[in-house]
């Protein structure tokens, strides 16, 4: 009995023996705890909820999940004709599966609504992998049962940032871009005002689309960073997710209607919504996690991307084709509008193409102007789509080719305006027949003035009439209005078509707005500057975004509703100024011929401040862009041509790190030759002494 009492306690030694062993070789998964990992990231899913965190490795930063209810995401059903959002870790069964070392399956099935009623049948299928420093989250498949099912915002509340405790940024690419402080930083008092009101309000939440003219964002990605860390999400090449954005927001929206205060803290987050719709598309955004990175490591990390997809044709390259790209250097880009083209000879606006011949010559007489791209509005006497024949009433073709022939003496660019998707109300010719229409035949875009053509039709409209201004003209430039400001949901043939057509011209083409779809094809962008969403202006702020990913690929110039010639919500022209020499964009100058004389020392200034600096960065990379003081104000720039731009956007004068000071809207700008360029804008105010009467 003893030797057999001994030989089982032998025989259990030897099990837990083995045990352990298989237990290290094979670690057991957490009853509560699922874990992936590799020597980089740490990824902890939560079995009972299905949300994840994730350890950054290098700088040991946890990003948490939800930190408001733990949601891994929220389903919206449009239930009895009200959308409602589901969170799916309230789902009556979550199963978690971990397959290998680097992947984790989870399923959300029937998730219940706020009032505890199931969703039966509907079920989300979601993955987790890690590749590298990447971690890819992928929604494979929703079922929706008998509901009207969405959109899915997966992962929900991921890599937040805690208002005032996490000091680092929301980074957004909206237009240009902007950063978005997770911190009071310094600020005027009405700008307070503004930012704590703004967190209590959806001011600061909401959703943007993808590649969408004028709110969307411009690239597919975005992210938040910490002062350690940083994580940036890029959205895979075939999806097209709104981007839901809160801001330093404790979701007070979520309880305004029942009269009380919000239990959560204030967070700022980044949310991808997939639309359960969008067939086509595979549903994934990949997480890169960049240890002490910032918003110039997330644009560059998706530049290789861009470059990989094939959007990234050099400006180089451009200009090697067709030299006449040269011209954009250090171009001033004036807009001259004579009412088209949304009136034709307007009483007030029309110019002659002898008016046209004055101001070009002015332009470079008198103020010296080096390089500039003329974009004339008003020179045919039909509306637009149908950008044919040149007026007569106002010069003809001779009278214009006077003009262009001046612009190509001084080495200069000129284009007529030409638009293909719009087709106005107001014109004594229009009609439907260009209109997009649905399968059923029924118009599409009736509400939309600028954008209502269809656009397999808008190639065979170019065809129509381009080649004649060009061979009339001798042209070596083109502006194509709209057409390429949006990239659609939907089948885009039609604009590429159109797009490579003008290319194959061999001009300098540019578009308005544009997206980096379209860079292959074209040589600048007018427009793709500034935010115009008045609400993330009040608490955020400009980030050349775009410029990090896209400087040496595209040329980009002001807006002509916004140049920098007019006040607006981006600045004056002392802050535009400063901001072009910053992010390396050109100067735009729009005006009414009644108006030329007034806009003479601003062109001036722009000659001798601006364009130098365009000149010598035009064909490099931007580099590096940092916010130098506190209050944001004072900026510096790098680029690969060994330029360096310090701006103070601000009126106060302030220190660099190196306790250079810069005055109120002052610059200091380094040559690749080691020149220096510095100045200031000052406030003057020149009255007559008051006289009694």
């Amino acid at each position: 009995m003893k030797r057999n009492d001994k030989f089982i306690r032998l025989l259990m030694v030897l099990f837990l023996s083995i045990g352990t062993f298989f237990t290290y070789a094979n670690p057991i998964k957490n009853a509560a705890l699922t874990v992936i990992e590799n020597n980089k990231i740490k990824v902890t899913v939560d079995e009972k909820t299905g949300s994840f965190t994730v350890l950054e490795k290098t700088t040991n930063h946890l990003w948490e999940a939800d930190p408001w209810v733990k949601a891994a995401g929220l389903l919206t059903i449009k239930n009895q004709g009200k959308l409602e959002n589901l969170n799916i870790s309230s789902s009556k069964k979550i199963d978690v599966e971990q397959i290998g070392n680097d992947k984790v399956k989870l399923s959300f099935v029937n998730p219940a609504f706020e009032n505890g009623e199931v969703a039966k049948g509907v079920s989300i299928n979601t993955e987790l992998r890690l590749k590298d420093g990447i971690l890819e989250v992928e929604v494979m498949s929703v079922e929706k049962g008998e509901y009207n099912v969405t959109e899915l915002r997966y992962p929900t509340r991921a890599f937040s940032l805690e208002t005032d405790v996490d000091k680092g940024a929301a980074v957004i690419p909206q237009k240009q871009g902007v950063i978005c402080p997770s911190y009071i930083s310094p600020m005027n008092g009405g700008s307070f005002c503004m930012w704590d009101d703004a967190t209590y309000y959806r001011k600061t939440s909401g959703k943007l689309p993808l590649f969408n003219n004028g709110i969307g964002l411009t690239m597919p990605w975005w992210g938040t960073h910490t002062e350690k860390t940083a994580v940036v999400g890029i959205v895979d090449v075939s999806a097209r997710p709104d981007m839901f954005y809160n801001i330093n927001n404790n979701g007070q929206y979520l309880f305004n209607s029942k009269g009380v205060m919000s239990p959560y803290k204030r967070i700022a987050f980044l949310d991808p919504v997939w639309k359960i719709n969008r067939e086509n598309e595979r549903k994934m955004i990949s997480y890169e996690f960049i240890p002490n990175g910032n918003h110039v490591d997330m644009a560059k990390a998706y530049r290789k991307e861009a470059i990989k997809d094939g959007y990234f044709v050099s400006l180089k390259d451009k200009a090697k084709r067709d030299p006449n790209v040269n011209k954009l250097q250090g171009a001033i880009y004036m807009g001259v509008y004579g009412g088209y083209p949304h009136y034709v000879e307007m009483p007030g606006m029309a110019f002659t193409f002898k008016e046209l011949q004055d101001i070009i010559k002015t332009t470079h007489d008198e103020l010296g102007v080096d390089n500039a791209f003329f974009h004339a509005w008003g020179v045919f006497s039909n509306f637009v789509p149908n950008c044919w024949p040149i007026n007569e009433n106002l010069g003809g073709v001779k009278g214009l080719k006077k003009a262009v022939d001046l612009t190509k003496k001084y080495g200069y660019l000129y284009s007529s305006y030409h638009a293909y998707s719009a087709t106005l109300e107001n014109d004594p010719e229009f009609n439907t027949d260009l209109f997009a229409r649905d399968k059923e035949g029924k118009l599409r875009n009736t509400g939309s003035r600028w954008a209502n053509i269809d656009q397999n039709k808008q190639l065979g409209l170019a065809q129509k009439s381009l080649h004649k201004e060009i061979a009339a003209l001798e042209l070596e430039a083109d502006i194509t209005d709209i057409s390429f400001a949006t990239f659609p949901d939907e089948d885009n043939t039609g604009l590429f078509n159109l797009a490579k057509y003008i290319d194959s011209l061999n001009l300098v083409n540019g578009t308005e707005h544009g997206q980096q779809q379209f860079i292959p094809y074209f040589d600048m962008f007018e427009g793709l500057t500034y935010l115009p969403n008045p609400n993330l202006v009040q608490f955020s702020h400009r980030a050349p975004l775009f410029n990090l990913v896209y400087h040496d690929a595209i040329a980009i110039f002001g807006k002509i509703q916004d140049p920098d010639n007019q006040i607006s919500i981006n600045g004056d022209f002392r802050v535009k100024s400063l901001r072009n020499i910053l992010f390396g964009m050109g100067t735009t100058i729009f005006f009414s011929p009644y108006e030329f004389d007034g806009m003479k020392e601003m062109i001036r200034i722009a000659n001798q401040v601006v364009s130098p600096v365009n000149r010598e960065t035009f064909f490099a990379e931007l580099t590096n862009h940092e916010y130098i003081s506190d209050d944001f104000k004072l900026q510096r720039s790098n680029f690969s041509s060994g330029t360096e731009v310090i701006v103070n956007l601000g009126p106060v004068k302030q220190a660099t790190k190196e306790g250079e000071m810069i005055p109120g809207y002052g610059y200091k700008v380094t040559f690749s030759d080691g020149r220096v360029a510095q100045g200031s804008f000052n406030l003057s105010y020149n009255a007559s002494p008051t006289k009694k009467i």
